[in-house]
């Protein structure tokens, strides 16, 4: 029936959109950090593996998703996406920080520690 026989893959990271992005960051009982991205950028491709890596080290410390802002314009627009990928970092509902460009695990990890209890290695 077209399956590969592949079993899909189950995302550690949140897709949100323009109906779902405020309540999910609002109702966090973690700080969620938000990746807004597109598919046409490649510096977004990058990032996807970075970040489900990421979740899935941290995600007693943190929650994580993603919003393609072509798809959710308005929340890009909401938050003045310029460059992607930008990653937001919410605590409580409220923005943080911000970081533009590619990360790394270990980048992410100390951004998480500097607004949050160290994160134990």
């Amino acid at each position: 029936m077209g399956n590969s026989g592949a079993a899909p893959l189950v995302s550690s990271v949140q897709n949100l959109d323009e109906n779902t992005f405020s309540q999910f960051v609002r109702s966090a009982q973690k700080p969620v950090i938000v990746d807004f991205w597109a598919d046409w950028c490649q510096p977004c491709q990058q990032m996807l593996p970075i970040l489900e890596e990421t979740a899935v080290q941290l995600d007693d410390r943190a929650i994580f998703a993603k919003v393609n802002t072509q798809t959710a314009p308005a929340v890009g627009f909401q938050y003045a996406i310029r460059t992607i990928p930008t990653l937001i970092l919410f605590i409580h509902g409220q923005e943080v920080g911000r970081r533009a460009g590619v990360q790394t695990v270990a980048q992410l990890r100390q951004w998480l520690d500097s607004v949050s209890e160290p994160i134990e290695r």
